[in-house]
């Protein structure tokens, strides 16, 4: 799988969610709320021991990410960055094969 989360999104994740290396997190897909009926990413502190031999783990500045096989579909080829000028809420996924 091809993901990539760029090393100034996870810092800006140690920033304002207080991440702290050698912790785990796991991405998934959520859907939106009351009436939008879109998809989008979240984010969960997590254990090593939940990851399992399908799923894909990613190592970036000290922290460890990992995605379900079962949810790949909507990371592969997608980029998680952060906007500094946005502040706390600068995270932008994009992903053109969801296009």
């Amino acid at each position: 799988m091809n993901f990539t989360i760029m090393p100034e999104a996870v810092q800006a994740y140690k920033k304002y969610a207080d991440f702290r290396e050698g912790e785990c997190y796991r991405f998934y897909v959520r859907t939106g709320g009351p009436g939008t009926g879109g998809l989008f990413y979240a984010v969960e502190k997590s254990s090593q021991d939940e990851i399992g031999t399908d799923d894909v783990l990613f190592e970036v500045e000290g922290i460890c990410f990992w995605i379900r096989g079962s949810d790949a579909w909507y990371f592969d080829g997608g980029t998680l960055s952060y906007n500094k000028y946005l502040g706390e809420y600068g995270f932008e996924f994009y992903n053109p094969s969801l296009e």
